[in-house]
């Protein structure tokens, strides 16, 4: 199937008893609301880069939930800043299954975020990531390294 064919998932997710779920073809609140009446899926994956943000992500999360749509966090390659915030997306009540989070280190050379999402090792030998208890929802990007990273920049005015 075509990961945007929503049509072709609700036909077959009426026929079969293992539940689908949606990761590319959820990119908006609209096709998580096209993907629900049309019975598409038992569970979406909510990735904040590709939704729009974590408002946006958090919005989806709350359809999802009203729904009875089961969730889980995806990463998209993220610096420390992006595990963060997916991190404490993955605290919302509907996130019922583990996210999609890794170090920045298997992706980046340095971490643009300090301090970096720690994670532990668990007892059966895998590893989990911790969420903070401190305010906000990121780390703060180290400005030196930003600044070294800036391909460009401009201003918008209103």
């Amino acid at each position: 199937l075509q990961h945007d064919d929503l049509l072709d998932h609700a036909k077959l997710q009426e026929r079969i008893d293992t539940p689908i779920c949606l990761d590319e073809s959820i990119v908006s609140v609209k096709s998580a609301e096209h993907a629900i009446e049309l019975g598409s899926c038992r569970y979406v994956n909510v990735k904040p880069g590709r939704v729009g943000g974590l408002t946006v992500a958090k919005s989806v999360h709350d359809l999802c939930r009203d729904a009875g749509i089961g969730c889980w966090v995806g990463g998209m390659l993220e610096s420390g800043v992006g595990a963060a915030i997916c991190l404490a997306l993955a605290t919302l009540e509907n996130f019922t299954y583990p996210a999609d989070i890794f170090p920045a280190s298997r992706f980046y050379a340095e971490d643009l975020a300090e301090p970096a999402v720690s994670f532990e090792t668990s007892s059966d030998g895998g590893w989990y990531a911790v969420a903070g208890d401190e305010p906000g929802i990121a780390p703060a990007p180290k400005p030196d390294l930003l600044e070294q990273l800036t391909a460009d920049r401009f201003v918008i005015e209103a």
